[in-house]
């Protein structure tokens, strides 16, 4: 997100909010930067990778924590209202998102370790074209999250679907009836791509938090307009 312009008659409240956002970003930057690891670990085995992420997820789990208590704080000590409380909420909101895809993340590398140790074929075939539109998603949803673009942010709610879609035809080759009489069925893999559809949901997720930004309209449970 981009810095706040600093237009309060206090400038230690621009200066928390600028605080929050930056280190916002950082997180975001932090994920991608995780998910690119990702494809690594999925196409090449890459036990190295996968405990780097393994690594630091306790690291971003303890910054978005952080970030979500500067934010309380910011609404008790200075009452925000109006877009300004919209915007404490949505990066709050946003930041619990982050969490959890950090922990998806992580997840992704524990079970894809697993999947090396035991010398279990990852399918990137399979994995890497969902792993892509996921973290496409989650690019652009954080993009427009700094931006506040709202028009990506809706484009990103609607391109989930098709994530979805992929997801369902995936898990709908890996779980057949031949191959649940398989004791080869790696179900590590079943947990991989589910941890890949939710950073799709996440992205979504995100993405409505900024069209409540720009609008004050919740769209999370509903259909955009």
């Amino acid at each position: 997100m981009t810095p706040h312009p600093g237009n309060h008659i206090l400038p230690h409240y621009d200066l928390a909010l600028n605080n929050i956002q930056t280190r916002v970003n950082c997180v975001c930057e932090s994920l991608l930067d995780h998910m690119a690891v990702l494809e690594h670990v999925i196409s090449d085995a890459d036990m190295n990778g996968a405990n780097g992420i393994i690594a630091d997820d306790e690291l971003l789990d303890e910054e978005t924590r952080q970030i979500l208590s500067l934010c309380s704080a910011v609404l008790i000590q200075f009452h925000p209202l109006g877009s300004d409380l919209r915007l404490v909420l949505s990066l709050s909101r946003c930041t619990d998102k982050l969490r959890e895809c950090a922990e998806e993340v992580a997840d992704i590398a524990r079970h894809a370790k697993a999947s090396i140790k035991r010398q279990e074929s990852l399918a990137p075939d399979i994995v890497l074209p969902l792993l892509n539109m996921a973290v496409s998603e989650f690019r652009d949803a954080v993009e427009s999250l700094k931006t506040q673009d709202m028009e990506t942010a809706r484009e990103v709610r609607l391109r989930d679907k098709k994530l979805d879609k992929a997801h369902r035809k995936a898990l709908g080759g890996l779980v057949t009836p031949e191959a649940e009489e398989q004791q080869s069925l790696n179900v590590n893999l079943l947990f991989i791509i589910r941890s890949i559809e939710r950073i799709g949901d996440i992205a979504k997720t995100i993405a409505a938090a900024v069209v409540f930004l720009k609008e004050a309209t919740d769209i999370r449970h509903g259909r955009d307009k």
